[in-house]
């Protein structure tokens, strides 16, 4: 029988544990739900007021298949999978680490948000409450308080602050166990109150009142630009690293061919000084020349694949995850050439002054600080208070009675230190958010002019190396040739060779310089923009947009 019972008790307590947990999960998901719901509410509005619209945004993984098909893939695979440009910016922009924690501080900020909206809603409130109290004599009798010697109270209210600074609340409060057990009694049964309290000097307005709502939501704004720029900049940076991948595989490709032109070199210059065409030591030379060339393939190889942990590393995959930037956007990128700027330097300065995102904001922030400046300003009025309340207790015997009260409070404060000194503060915080912004206005300026000289460089750059290029190539095989003439020494071919290695080499590097640079540039005179899984786009002017990555 006792362990019936038991198996009984054991069944029941894990129904109920089922039963809490359950219960338990349907509330998270519940919590979790709204909470999304406000946050990305709040994301959209001040999307709108930062960027003019809003965008797709959420913590969540969207491409969460296609990361399971890539870790799902064979490591050992031989070939290599190949990822073109946009298949690495989407990526990136749902698995990376650092861009997921960017995205989740924006998305708690939101949710910050919603706690300062919700002292300027309307809030509710309830509670109920029981409990019993008694007195023990000496000669062991206990006299208990309260009706049938329990009480048990329930209160419902509702409070408001107005943008005037009143705070307006109405609550109502009843004694449930003596309504039902004991109506006749004259004790009151549940009583209605109201009562307002209305600043009239310090506190007084919708510029102190609603200023933490003000301020939050202002920050909110300052928030999504700052996303928004880090965006670019993250976007750039991915570029940024998947062709200096593609440079480093360029790279390995020319000091390959480097090495197999050495080996044909250091064969054909032995079996000419076997003929006794050349002297010895230009076959030890050529020689040399192979050993070097082959040191510099083994460190191109060490430099490639350490440059594809990085990649891996950037999009937050395994490392040893077999995937390899796809070499035919170098060649697509070769074979466009140079993008000419559309735009003169005056005018890429007065776009960057005018329109970069960080700078609207710290503009807007000298704003906060002038106004926290007013506010500072207005503290140093008396507290004056004038304040309402009534309260209407409903009793069986006598009906509704009605008590009113009006008061006004009067604080002066004498002791002005802490005053004093923030409003101190507050004027030279105003006087210095104003010169940082002027400094802000420079440096941007002065990283214009940077990319501006940089861009120009990289672009004389690339076209020298292009010619550099060909030259070389005709260098080669005439000195080639001069050499089975014995016209020329085995040391200027080998010269050749070098220059033409460096030429190509030089040439990526520029081409790779130049985009990344150009890319740069957009961002920052802020015409710079890409779509929701991270393609880029350069402005072609403040209308339209040409697409300069494709997939």
């Amino acid at each position: 029988m006792k362990n019936f019972a038991a198996k009984i008790y054991a069944s029941s307590a894990l129904v109920m544990t089922v039963a809490l947990v359950t219960s338990c999960t349907k509330i998270g998901n519940y919590a979790e739900k709204r909470a999304d719901h406000a946050a990305y509410g709040n994301i959209r509005g001040a999307q709108q007021i930062a960027l003019g619209r809003s965008a797709p945004f959420t913590i969540d993984d969207e491409e969460s298949q296609r990361i399971r098909e890539l870790l799902e893939m064979d490591y050992a695979a031989a070939e290599a999978e190949l990822f073109s440009l946009a298949d690495t910016l989407a990526i990136a922009m749902v698995n990376s680490r650092s861009y997921q924690t960017r995205k989740e501080v924006l998305f708690i900020q939101a949710l910050d948000l919603t706690e300062v909206q919700k002292d300027f809603n309307l809030n509710y409130n309830a509670s109920a409450e029981a409990g019993t109290s008694f007195t023990s004599f000496k000669d062991g009798t206990t006299e208990t308080f309260g009706d049938n010697g329990v009480d048990a109270n329930v209160g419902l209210g509702v409070s408001k602050l107005l943008a005037t600074g009143a705070r307006v609340s109405l609550n109502f409060s009843q004694n449930i166990l003596n309504y039902y057990t004991n109506p006749d009694t004259s004790t009151a049964n549940n009583a209605l109150t109201f009562s307002i309290v209305q600043p009239l000097l310090n506190g007084f307005g919708p510029l102190v009142t609603k200023e933490p709502l003000r301020q939050a939501e202002r920050d909110m704004v300052y928030a999504i630009r700052d996303f928004k720029r880090f965006q670019q900049g993250f976007v750039i940076n991915v570029s940024a690293e998947y062709y200096s991948v593609l440079r480093s595989r360029d790279r390995l490709f020319n000091e390959r061919k480097n090495y197999e032109s050495t080996i044909a070199n250091r064969e054909q210059t032995e079996s000419y000084a076997k003929a006794g065409r050349i002297a010895d030591f230009e076959a030890a030379q050529a020689r040399q020349s192979e050993l070097n060339a082959a040191d510099r393939w083994s460190f191109s190889r060490v430099d490639y694949q350490a440059a594809l942990d990085d990649f891996r590393f950037t999009l937050g995959l395994p490392i040893e995850l077999n995937i390899e930037p796809d070499p035919n956007a170098l060649k697509n990128l070769e074979q466009r050439g140079l993008v000419e700027l559309d735009i003169t330097l005056k005018e890429a300065m007065a776009s960057a002054v005018s329109n970069r995102l960080d700078l609207v904001t710290r503009r807007q922030q000298v704003e906060d600080q002038a106004r926290q400046l007013e506010i500072q300003r207005r503290d140093f009025l008396p507290n004056l208070d004038v304040s309402y309340d009534v309260q209407k207790e409903f009793d069986t015997d006598s009906g509704a009675d009605v008590t009113q009260n009006l008061g006004v409070r009067l604080d002066l404060p004498f002791d002005w230190t802490e005053k004093r000194n923030d409003y101190r503060i507050a004027q030279i915080t105003y006087e210095r958010e104003k010169r940082s912004l002027e400094e802000d206005e420079s440096d941007v300026q002065r990283d214009v002019r940077d990319f501006w000289r940089n861009l120009g460089r990289n672009r004389s750059v690339y076209k020298n190396r292009l010619l550099s290029v060909r030259l070389a190539e005709r260098r080669v095989e005439n000195t080639t040739l001069l050499l089975k003439q014995g016209k020329a020494l085995t040391r200027d071919l080998l010269d050749a060779q070098d220059d033409l290695l460096s030429s190509r080499n030089e040439a990526t590097a520029s081409l790779v310089d130049y985009t990344i640079n150009r890319l740069r540039f957009w961002d920052a005179i802020e015409r710079f923009e890409i779509d929701p899984k991270g393609m880029w786009y350069e402005q072609a002017d403040g209308n339209s947009e040409e697409p300069m990555a494709t997939p």
